[in-house]
């Protein structure tokens, strides 16, 4: 395989990783909680509002492209189309106007990633798979450090509002070589009369597959579990060390390159235990980190305590996003993978739903008690992360 387009395909790892950082997990949720009267609910219900879409398209997306053979034309779409969201989030003031572009980008962001992950199997082969997917995942967040630090001072001197258009700005830059050096297999057109029609028909034949295909069926009931935990951390983290810890704004900052670093480590650590090992083995291994991350957590007596929950959570992450993807990649036939990673897709965006509403729900019913409603939250996060871990056990090994 070529070392160039592996580099290539990984450099968009790097890109999106900054928009998850940046947007989602850094500065979107404070600037509607702190800047703009909004609550956590308000990013919650904009945030599962895409992802409700994407649910529902994502199945028809990867169908789409396995037509073709092609990824690369529909990826770029999605992506200019986020970036271009992203930027214009940062010239917007009512509340309202800043919720529905972040909707947008999320979900173009999201629908991106249907076609991104599918393109592992143009730039690794059967050997290869667990080290190139943990190469991807540890230079994405390689990327985040540099554009947390990159937007940071931009943040600090001109408002929330303008990190957005620099995250849009490094995003672009860094997207373009996926999109200009990754080889596209297919040859086919990108869409004929009819196709509509056939694609919906296809994507109903594929969820009748899921109940012949060993395993693949409770993988997915698995990943949706423990990702609807992972995806909600993510997004208010940092509400959550503000909130709890009296974390300032250098703080959260600090918290999350340190929490880079450690998934850095561990996607890079998790690629060779993946091809040794098998996908299955390393999942639990990160999953179990995740278990002791969310623990540290909710128990965290202050500010001291919720730094260590950093490296851990941030190596777990890691370990989490290189395993899941290649153990998906193995179970799914090598002749679908478009169609069977938008399933995939459906059923992770399906977990984006649930998680940040759980969250919004939980600290908006107990409104009133504190860092209390932060630490519950944080504990039905846990319960489904639990949940997810034991679904996984009768899922074959890979």
């Amino acid at each position: 395989m070529s070392r160039r387009a592996l580099w290539a395909w990984a450099l968009y790892d790097l890109a999106n990783t900054t928009f998850s950082l940046n947007v989602v997990s850094r500065y979107l949720p404070l600037l509607v909680v702190e800047d703009l009267g909004g609550r956590d609910l308000d990013v919650s219900l904009a945030y599962s509002g895409a992802m409700v879409l994407v649910a529902v398209t994502a199945p028809l997306l990867g169908a789409l492209s396995d037509f073709s053979g092609r990824r690369i034309p529909f990826l770029a779409v999605a992506t200019f189309l986020c970036i271009g969201a992203t930027a214009l989030m940062g010239f917007g003031q009512p509340l309202a106007l800043v919720l529905a572009l972040f909707a947008a980008a999320t979900f173009f962001y999201q629908a991106a990633l249907v076609f991104y992950d599918a393109l592992l199997a143009n730039v690794s082969d059967e050997a290869t798979r667990g080290r190139a997917s943990g190469f991807g995942v540890a230079l994405g967040y390689v990327g985040s450090i540099f554009s947390l630090y990159s937007v940071a001072p931009v943040a600090e001197q001109y408002g929330k509002a303008a990190a957005f258009p620099a995250t849009a700005a490094i995003f672009f830059a860094f997207a373009l070589p996926c999109l200009l050096m990754v080889p596209d297999v297919g040859t086919g057109a990108l869409w004929r009369r009819g196709l509509a029609a056939d694609t919906f028909a296809r994507v109903g034949a594929t969820f009748r597959k899921l109940r012949v295909i060993p395993g693949l069926g409770r993988f997915l009931c698995a990943h949706f579990l423990y990702t609807d935990a992972v995806n909600t951390v993510i997004l208010f983290m940092a509400v959550y060390v503000t909130k709890v810890g009296g974390f300032s704004s250098a703080d959260v900052t600090r918290l999350l390159a340190l929490s880079t670093v450690f998934a850095i480590a561990g996607a890079l650590g998790q690629g060779p235990v993946i091809d040794r090992f098998g996908a299955k083995r390393a999942l639990y291994a990160a999953l179990g980190l995740w278990v002791l991350g969310l623990a540290l957590a909710f128990g965290a007596p202050g500010k001291s305590a919720l730094w260590l929950v950093g490296p851990v959570t941030g190596t777990a992450l890691g370990g989490l996003w290189a395993a899941d993807r290649v153990l998906m990649l193995r179970l799914s036939p090598p002749a679908a993978l478009g169609e069977f990673y938008g399933v995939y897709g459906m059923v992770g965006r399906f977990a984006a739903i649930t998680g940040p509403l759980v969250w919004g729900t939980v600290v908006y019913a107990l409104e009133g008690t504190g860092a209390f409603a932060y630490r519950a939250a944080i504990a039905a996060l846990l319960v489904m992360l639990l949940a997810g871990a034991w679904v996984l056990r009768r899922v074959p090994e890979c």
